[in-house]
């Protein structure tokens, strides 16, 4: 898996075609999708294209991560969902498939507002019915995203195939060091999302930090390297080491998180000076900080008290 991918979360509409045909064309190897993001058919269009194009040889040349959402948990709806990702995206197998969350909806809600919403699917069920996908040859490798410790534990504990990866937020604000060393010591690569704070994300009226970008501290250390806070936030991200995501429509933002990132060489006394920046609890949790999904406050029908 390329350690510098694409990604194409809050991409707005005709923004991401684009942005994934610049991305690729600079160099980019790796594309993380999800069913949820409804954007897969313009990332399977731009695909197409570049492999039409000669920019790209085959769809070999290319990583390509989807992830089930939780309305497929349901052992009979797993290679549906799985199966409606591919065809958005044009492709005949994933190179990575990961449950997006450790909670399941009921069948055909795209986002649970209320308890009986719901639905009691066991992710080991989930995780069997994901490892068929793989035998299946659909899917290359099989991992999870946003779980926890003890979560990633239950899936061991039932899995006949090894988790590849747990992709979460991680960044200087929510570091994450005990979920990320479990990590490492099981063989579970990381994938950091949310790396530069989301702080424009969808959540942004409920975040209890201000931008991870404006830091002071992370602020000098783009200076005396003469960059900026975005490339030192991903390089960071780098050097923990991990798989980084940056989302930007930009093509000269795009190259920078490639370019200017691997570029960087983050000192000892840079990595010291953002390693006191952890916050506790939820305080540096840019996304999903108050989702009652995942048990961070009440239902109350309707998403305004965790989305504004």
């Amino acid at each position: 898996m390329p350690a510098i991918g694409y990604g194409t979360w809050l991409s707005k509409p005709g923004e991401v075609y684009a942005g994934t045909k610049k991305a690729i064309e600079l160099g980019y190897r790796h594309i993380d999708e999800a069913w949820v993001y409804k954007n897969e058919a313009e990332v399977g269009k731009a695909i197409k294209e570049v492999i039409a194009e000669g920019t790209v040889a085959a769809r070999a040349d290319l990583w390509i991560t989807s992830k089930l959402w939780q309305c497929h948990h349901r052992t009979e709806l797993v290679r549906e969902g799985c199966l409606d990702s591919m065809t958005q995206l044009g492709v005949e197998y994933l190179d990575l498939y990961l449950m997006h969350f450790p909670v399941a909806f009921v069948p055909g809600c795209d986002e649970a507002v209320s308890a009986d919403q719901m639905d009691d699917v066991p992710i080991e069920d989930t995780w069997r019915a994901m490892e068929k996908l793989v035998d299946e040859g659909l899917v290359r490798h099989i991992g999870v995203s946003n779980f926890e410790i003890a979560e990633l534990k239950r899936v061991q504990a039932v899995a006949s195939k090894p988790i590849a990866c747990n992709q979460f937020e991680t960044h200087p604000y929510y570091q994450r060091r005990e979920l990320f060393e479990y990590c490492q010591s099981h063989g579970i690569a990381v994938t950091a999302h949310s790396s530069m704070g989301g702080g424009a994300n969808a959540m942004r009226k409920f975040h209890k930090s201000p931008p991870l970008t404006d830091d002071p501290v992370i602020g000098e250390i783009a200076a005396k390297h003469g960059t900026s806070p975005h490339v030192v936030l991903l390089a960071w991200g780098l050097r923990r080491p991990m798989a980084i995501i940056p989302k930007s429509v930009t093509p000269k933002r795009i190259q920078a998180n490639k370019d200017e990132v691997l570029a960087l060489q983050l000192d000892e006394d840079d990595l010291a000076k953002i390693a006191g920046l952890d916050k506790p609890g939820l305080d540096g949790c840019y996304c999903h900080p108050r989702t009652p999904w995942l048990g961070r406050s009440e239902f109350t029908g309707d998403t305004k008290h965790y989305y504004g």
